[in-house]
């Protein structure tokens, strides 16, 4: 479930951040739980998914339409 919602964190961001972008976020929306300190190793899954992409300037880039199921 946590994936669905770090993609959605990244969609929200414009679809593309850099990491930190995106645990600010993820801290600010959900100050209560520790997402924040898992958003890279669910970035990672969803890369490996094929849902995101890592660039070269290390941001992190929404390649698929659709998100992971929940």
């Amino acid at each position: 479930m946590s994936q669905k919602v770090v993609f959605e964190l990244l969609k929200e961001l414009g679809g593309r951040a850099t990491l930190q972008q995106i645990k600010a976020l993820a801290l600010e929306k959900y100050p209560e739980y520790s997402l924040h300190e898992y958003v890279g190793n669910r970035l990672h899954k969803l890369a490996t998914w094929g849902y995101v992409k890592r660039n070269k300037d290390d941001t992190w880039e929404i390649i698929s339409k659709r998100g992971p199921p929940t």
